[in-house]
């Protein structure tokens, strides 16, 4: 299926590992322009070169702190500067930060909500002027279960995926009438580094293999089973593209129906 994402331009956040990655190899398949945004250069080259020799369109990098508003405005500069356009906006990027609520410091807050809630809010200010001078605009913000479902030691994370959601919906209302489209997916239960990195972290806390570590996680997954980044990145590319073109303010469980509800 043609989603008629051929020469549409795309930023990423946190595009250069897991799901961010995914989704930018995604829409190069599909023949948009991406700008990889992250917070790590050496990372950021590396993914960009790999992007380069496996897609149909041009990728770029530009480094970049969410935290930082100048940063965050120079990302934008640069690519209309290359690029003459900006269609589509993956708010991707977050910074979770585990503990309980006595643990979180007003530091851990601060960066939490910077990165996460304030940086997707720097960032659509940012898109939507250049989305309304050609009355065609895809805004989709990466969630997350938690929105729905506060777990125990990620507090942060639930309050910025839930204040994200709030926000979709708020600009879906707002900005449907330029002809922009704001929604959102919520992944969970989905094999990333970071998740493979917290399995190893439970095997070496509790000395259990990686299945026994994975079985009740999985066992929370009415398919059977985890997800993959792609599987994500390809409800996102569907969201950014033509084909949604009536889809507007609404949230995509992505979890294997662990979400599931009426």
């Amino acid at each position: 299926m043609d989603l008629g994402l051929k020469d549409r331009v795309a930023i990423v956040t946190g595009g250069n590992r897991g799901i961010g990655y995914a989704i930018s190899s995604e829409l190069l398949k599909e023949g948009a322009h991406v700008v990889v945004a992250s917070l790590d250069p050496t990372r950021n080259a590396d993914a960009i070169a790999k992007l380069k020799s496996q897609s149909n369109g041009r990728v770029t990098g530009v480094p970049t702190d969410l935290n930082d508003v100048n940063a965050v405005e120079n990302l934008f500069k640069k690519t209309l500067a290359e690029f003459g356009r900006l269609d589509i906006l993956i708010n991707n990027a977050t910074n979770i930060s585990q503990g309980s609520f006595f643990a979180m410091t007003e530091e851990h807050w601060d960066r939490a909500f910077d990165n996460k809630l304030r940086g997707t809010v720097r960032c659509i200010r940012l898109a939507v002027p250049a989305m309304r001078e050609r009355r065609w605009g895809r805004i989709v913000n990466i969630s997350g279960g938690a929105a729905w479902t506060p777990q125990l030691g990620a507090i942060t994370t639930g309050i910025n995926n839930a204040a994200v959601q709030n926000l979709t919906v708020a600009l879906a209302n707002e900005l449907g009438k330029d002809g922009i489209l704001v929604n959102a997916v919520v992944p969970t239960a989905v094999r990333t580094e970071r998740h493979d990195q917290n399995i190893r972290d439970a095997m070496a806390k509790t000395g259990q293999s990686e299945a026994e570590v994975l079985k009740p996680r999985v066992a929370k997954i009415p398919l059977g089973r985890m997800g993959t980044a792609e599987e994500i990145a390809a409800v996102v590319a569907f969201l950014s593209s033509e084909r949604a073109s009536f889809v507007n303010g609404s949230a995509w469980a992505v979890d294997g129906g662990v979400s599931a509800r009426l």
